[in-house]
């Protein structure tokens, strides 16, 4: 299970319940974070981005994949490669990631996650 980039902001912007809903589609998931996420992190923080390093925070909790690809190309390579499924609130990449058969939780509302159908594993 990957953690895409404004998934780790969920939680800092709004109080997205992100672990609580990511557990109650895949009882167990193993959450993790791509290293490509982490270095956009640490740009974002670098920009002063609001929330960054909260978010940046918030991955530490969580093991890393590495991957020496960027942006959701590394998402999207990661994904495939393992099987795992990917939490995002981009639709364009969840768009990718749902034509190459990867399942997708995106953001239903601002408490909830909805569960797009692909390949699952709990692993990542």
């Amino acid at each position: 299970m990957l953690l895409d980039t404004n998934a780790l902001f969920l939680p800092v912007r709004v109080g997205f319940p992100l672990e609580a809903e990511v557990d109650r589609h895949l009882p167990g998931a193993r959450m993790t974070v791509a290293t490509s996420t982490i270095r956009e992190l640490d740009r974002l923080i670098a920009r002063r981005t609001a929330g960054a390093v909260a978010a940046r925070a918030l991955a530490e909790r969580f093991p890393r994949a590495e991957t020496a690809s960027v942006g959701d190309r590394a998402i999207v390579e990661l994904a495939s490669r393992c099987a795992w499924a990917v939490v995002t609130a981009d639709r364009a990449l969840a768009a990718e990631l749902s034509a190459v058969g990867v399942a997708v939780l995106v953001p239903r509302d601002r408490h909830r996650l909805e569960l797009r159908p692909g390949r699952v594993t709990r692993g990542g």
